[in-house]
């Protein structure tokens, strides 16, 4: 057997290293072109620039509302504590308003509508990455939602719509990978791009960019004995225990709408915070959701006139939202995070009416100030607000009150008003002011 010269080896060895070399670069050339190709075609290669699956806060150096417009005669009420409310028609577009580091921690924005047999309201939505709508429909002819998607920023967002219903995920595969340009908006339309029957929750993920979601609803006269419009507010994202708020005392009739995302089954344990403490109201038995579906429960018989929030539990994280019916309009309560700090909100109008603050405690014991101004900017209430543990308790607003401000001095309790009228009822959870938001953690690069 004869033995390789030492020059022919190192020859070889030469030869295969470059030859190495070589495939190696040409690899990477392949993956870097088609990860540029799917760039430029609004995609992202699997694990390259993917989610995974933490998000980190940033804090804002500016503050953006976006108020959708999505109602007949939609009027916008923005400003701040320091300089005071303005009130201006939403007109046909989106209706973006930017507000400065300055006045950033008071400002707020909120629109009203209202068609005579009707009045809705809504906080305008601040853009961030993941939504959740409980209670939404796409059935054509009774009651459907409209989804109003924006993307107030320069860049590009990418966002997957996903529809539950109650057997589990409702087929909409032309919702996934959707582009909006920046400063596009689009509208979805249950009833063309998700058709079904009976109550749906909607979860909008944002996986590039941040975008803001407004809902609007639509009620067939026959449905409800005369036609009604109404915004949708979001809902707080999934958790073990989420805390329902901003009820009438007591309308005639009222749905729980429960959603889990999760893969297992969930049970839900339902709880009352009223005024003398939290208790399971007699005759409510736990829930059974599905995974990935939406389960209701009729739940007039809770409400009793007095100030409330709903408390619902379960092992397995869910989300939850209510719609009451009054007067022969619809409302809803949604599940808000507690007050953190302070937070400044529009208060809807009430015409003849009334309107109440309504304070739930989380757990334990807190207390709250609460200032109310009026339209011209001047403050008109002030009062400090104890709340015992595990109870809600109601605050009167008088009718000049068109902006409140909540501080707490512990993320204790939760906070929602009521307002009702002549010409309906409206309601509304108060979240947070918007100081930070959670973006999703992106693995750069290989």
């Amino acid at each position: 057997m004869s033995t390789p010269a030492p020059a022919n080896r190192r020859r070889r060895a030469s030869s295969t290293r470059s030859t190495g070399r070589q495939t190696t670069l040409l690899a990477l050339m392949v993956v870097a072109l088609t990860a540029g190709m799917l760039a430029l075609a609004g995609t992202t290669p699997r694990d390259v620039g993917a989610l995974v699956g933490r998000s980190a806060p940033v804090a804002l150096e500016q503050r953006t509302f976006v108020c959708d417009a999505g109602l007949p005669g939609a009027t916008v009420t923005r400003g701040s504590t320091s300089g005071g409310p303005e009130r201006a028609p939403a007109g046909a577009a989106p209706f973006v308003i930017e507000v400065d580091r300055s006045r950033s921690a008071t400002a707020y924005a909120g629109e009203q509508a209202g068609g005579g047999t009707w009045s809705a309201w809504q906080s305008c939505p601040e853009p961030q990455s993941r939504w959740w709508f409980l209670g939404a429909s796409g059935a054509a002819v009774t009651h459907d939602t409209v989804l109003h998607v924006v993307n107030p920023r320069a860049g590009a967002a990418v966002i997957d719509v996903d529809v539950y219903g109650a057997n589990g995920p409702v087929a909409a595969p032309a919702l996934h990978g959707l582009t909006l340009d920046g400063g596009s908006a689009k509208t979805f339309d249950l009833a063309r791009v998700a058709p079904a029957v009976g109550e749906l929750a909607v979860r909008v993920l944002a996986r590039r960019g941040l975008v803001t979601v407004a809902a609007t609803d639509e009620f067939s006269p026959g449905q409800i004995g005369k036609e009604v419009r109404e915004w949708l507010p979001p809902t707080a994202l999934p958790a073990r225990t989420v805390t329902i708020t901003g009820l009438p005392a007591k309308p005639s009739g009222a749905t729980l709408v429960l959603a889990n995302p999760t893969d297992t089954e969930a049970i839900a344990k339902i709880a009352v915070v009223g005024t003398r403490g939290t208790f399971a109201p007699e005759g409510v038995e736990p829930v059974t959701v599905g995974p990935h579906a939406v389960a209701t429960l009729p739940l007039r018989s809770v409400f009793d006139g007095t100030a409330l929030a709903l408390r619902i539990t379960a092992e397995r994280r869910i989300t939850a939202g209510l719609r009451a019916t009054d007067g022969g309009d619809i409302a809803y309560g949604s599940a808000v995070e507690p007050v953190r700090g302070s937070t400044t909100v529009a208060v809807p109008a009430a015409r003849g009416g009334k309107r109440t603050l309504v304070l739930s405690s989380t757990g334990a014991a807190g207390q709250a100030t609460v200032t109310g101004y009026d339209a011209r900017g001047t403050q008109v209430l002030r009062k400090t607000v104890a709340v015992a543990a595990q109870t809600s308790v109601a605050v009167e607003l008088t009718g000049k009150v068109a902006v409140l401000r909540i501080e707490a001095a512990r993320p204790t309790m939760v906070a929602g008003v009521v307002g009702t009228g002549p010409a309906g009822v409206v309601s509304a959870a108060v979240g947070s002011s918007l100081r930070s938001i959670r973006l999703p953690v992106v693995r750069q690069g290989w």
